[in-house]
């Protein structure tokens, strides 16, 4: 596992349409900003979005043993800017930490950290920075 610190995610793009930020402020009950201001929520769904991996492609990477052994961990997002409906945003990410852990409730799992960079296209400005772990429950230590 410890080979997956310093793996780069497949870079890509994405643009949050209109449509797609009125649904995601819809998710929280509050109301859509006439500046085209994408909700924060959004940093769940945009970066492995654009990153070119899905979910069930990650948990094979980080060697799941089924889609019951993953658990959401830890997300801190850093946000440089605010998105908006119709920008088009670059990612770049990497694998940062990967720790062996042993809980008295959860067994032995592995907590696997990975963080993905959300750059404005046309600047190349910073826009957020997304840090998650997730958590894959071992069977075999």
């Amino acid at each position: 596992m410890e080979a997956l610190v310093g793996k780069r995610f497949p870079g890509g793009s994405y643009t949050v349409e209109r449509w797609e930020n009125v649904l995601l402020h819809d998710v929280v009950e509050h109301p859509v900003d006439p500046t085209g201001i994408v909700h924060p929520i959004g940093l769940f769904h945009v970066p492995l979005a654009a990153c070119g991996w899905s979910y069930r492609e990650i948990f094979e990477i980080c060697g799941a043993e089924s889609d019951e052994a993953v658990r959401a961990g830890e997300y801190t997002w850093e946000l440089t800017a605010p998105m908006r409906a119709g920008v088009t945003y670059d990612i770049a990410g990497e694998f940062v930490d990967v720790e062996r852990k042993h809980g008295r409730r959860g067994g032995v799992f592995d907590k696997v950290t990975f963080r993905l960079d959300l750059s404005e296209q046309t600047t190349g400005a910073l826009v957020a920075r997304v840090t998650n772990s997730w958590l894959f429950l071992r069977s075999d230590p």
